[in-house]
């Protein structure tokens, strides 16, 4: 289980004691004070929640059904489901302030559980609300229903699906595997692994999100340059829903109509349970080859990767880091000494001479049979280098691939320091792709300028983590101090900024981290006001009385109505000029405004 105040194994922390620059590059960065802890979470003892709102009726029938080890009414249990962890969430939780919690916390082990449990809730009006790992960044999974009913507000089921973790089957001739919906990561691929069979999908949440999350989510792995993101490797599914469950075949391909799969795919559980999914698998990778690389610029490493695309030679994973990104990457190094301190000394030397003031990093990866990626990985190389690559050798890719899902812990360790640090992702076409980054790099900068008289300092940093024949993700970090009293103000005007400027410039509204809540109010720029449309009357036919999930990915009226962000928006972020604009719970209709503004 994760930490209810932040992210991953309660007794782990960031490794900063083998990084002895990064501290005090960030607090000179950020203007820190590098020994002054201000904003350490609360303890336990101190979070209060809201009182429990069970449906009696509702909780005498269920407890009938399942075992009593799968159901809890708990304080712990309650806190650990009442937040994801996005930056909103933590900042609420690390003060003890919970404004949701679930009421009953269900444990399924089994297909037939769930459809148990969405009959009864379905029945007696109860919300659920799936949860795989808790790791969605954007309010997938906090407990949100409003509905006020003859009875007063609904009961909230919180669906943990983690026990549902098994590789069911393997099919080796036609390569999938049947997989619960709940089998975490780890998990999920030591039981293929031990049959030698990999999914190969390893998100940055990879230690602790669920298989049924990344469907949800339409998630991305490190690996998708090679394997495609979570909706390539799908085959067939189950889900549960209040009216039925949806079984789709398992086939190679079908042209029967709408693909219902890719219906399921990014639902984010406002549709039903995912409960089971055949997926595509392939022979565990007999060589992992990781490399780093150095480009003289972001737009070299750019064109680099285009023409490795254009030219069928592509690695497993390519992550091109910009200079800012770089900077930090070479801050978390652990420092050289002796004799190669003086040689890495002499290649800086070398490399400022020869055009790499403002060097970009770029890690490369591998995956397969010995011959092939031993084909793929020269001729990779060869692209790379023609594009003024200079090679770091294998001992960076090592570096990073010790510290690659250590680095969600360091947002927790400045928060400590009451530093604002969120990330934004988002996808853009090649011709757009720059101008994108380019816009947002300056739109941030813009605002650390303008913040606190002038005085505030920030960083922004980005990485394209994931490639296509057409484009590519931008994955930005950003962070700078938070203004005391003014917290979620600034992170929320923080998240328009870069939500407006991606989607004025062409860009997608988000590649992997999907909707939630926090992204719903832009959902319609994104999709056109029919497309909500269809959302919506799916949502309708399938959910009537709207209890899977409720107040995710479709925009909430009457949240619409209070302003951006709904009931979790402060004061000042809710004087929307557009707010008086609303209607329907609809946003702009012009695609290139400002959807809230």
């Amino acid at each position: 289980m994760m930490k209810w105040w932040g992210w991953g194994d309660p007794q782990k922390t960031f490794p900063m004691d083998d990084k002895p620059n990064l501290w005090n590059w960030i607090c000179g960065i950020l203007n820190l004070d590098a020994s002054d802890k201000t904003a350490i979470p609360v303890t336990r003892e101190q979070v209060k929640l809201p009182q429990l709102n069970l449906n009696q009726d509702f909780f005498q029938e269920i407890s009938q059904l399942l075992k009593k080890e799968q159901i809890f009414t708990s304080e712990d249990e309650r806190l650990l489901h009442s937040y994801g962890k996005s930056y909103g969430d933590l900042f609420y939780a690390r003060k003890g302030i919970v404004k949701k919690a679930p009421d009953i916390v269900l444990y399924p082990e089994s297909h037939d559980d769930v459809e148990n449990i969405i009959k009864l809730a379905h029945s007696h009006n109860v919300c659920v609300v799936p949860f795989g790992g808790g790791t969605n960044i954007v309010g997938g999974v906090d407990p949100r229903d409003q509905t006020i009913t003859s009875k007063g507000l609904r009961c909230i089921v919180s669906l943990d699906m983690k026990r549902m973790n098994r590789v069911v089957s393997i099919d080796t001739q036609s390569n999938t595997a049947v997989i619960q919906a709940g089998a975490l990561g780890p998990i999920l691929e030591e039981q293929l692994n031990a049959k030698g069979w990999s999914l190969g999908h390893y998100p940055d949440s990879f230690e602790y999100s669920t298989l049924g999350g990344w469907l949800a989510t339409r998630s991305a792995g490190m690996q998708s340059d090679a394997y495609g993101k979570i909706e390539d490797m799908l085959v067939s599914l189950k889900m549960v829903t209040p009216t039925g469950t949806v079984v789709t075949r398992t086939t190679p391909a079908s042209s029967a109509g709408p693909d219902l799969n890719r219906l399921v795919l990014g639902s984010e559980g406002i549709l039903g349970v995912i409960t089971e999914a055949t997926m595509r698998v392939h022979k565990a990778p007999e060589v992992k080859d990781y490399r780093g690389f150095i480009f003289p610029s972001f737009e070299k490493g750019i064109e680099a990767i285009r023409e490795c695309l254009e030219k069928n030679w592509i690695p497993s994973m390519i992550r091109l880091q910009d200079e800012f990104e770089s900077q930090l990457a070479f801050n978390m190094k652990t420092p050289k000494k002796g004799i190669e301190a003086i040689i890495q000394k002499q290649v800086k030397k070398f490399l400022l001479a020869t055009g790499y003031q403002k060097p970009c990093i770029m890690i490369v990866g591998f995956e397969g049979d010995l011959k092939n990626t031993q084909v793929v990985s020269s001729e990779a190389v060869k692209i790379l280098k023609k594009h003024r690559a200079f090679s770091l050798g294998k001992s960076v890719g090592k570096t990073w691939s010790k510290d690659k899902f250590n680095v969600p812990y360091l947002r927790d360790y400045m928060m400590d320091y009451a530093v604002m640090v969120d990330v934004a992702e988002t996808a853009a076409v090649w011709s757009k792709l720059h101008n994108v980054y380019q816009r947002t790099i300056d739109e941030v900068k813009k605002r650390f300028a303008e913040d606190d008289n002038g005085k505030q300092m920030g960083y922004i940093g980005c990485h394209i983590s994931h490639t296509y024949q057409t484009g590519a993700c931008l994955y930005f970090t950003y962070a700078t101090k938070q203004q005391e009293g003014n917290e979620l103000e600034q992170y929320y005007g923080y998240k328009k900024l870069i939500t407006d400027t991606f989607l004025r410039n062409g860009a997608t509204l988000t590649h992997h981290h999907a909707v939630g809540y926090e992204h719903a109010p832009w959902m319609e720029s994104e999709v056109s006001a029919t497309g909500l449309k269809a959302i919506k009357a799916i949502k309708d036919s399938l959910d009537p009385k709207n209890i899977c999930n409720p107040g995710k990915v479709l925009p909430v009226e009457e949240e619409m109505k209070l302003g951006v962000f709904g009931i979790d928006a402060p004061d000042l972020v809710n004087q929307s000029k557009n707010r008086a604009k609303k209607r329907a719970g609809q946003v702009s209709r012009n695609l290139n405004e400002n959807t809230i503004s």
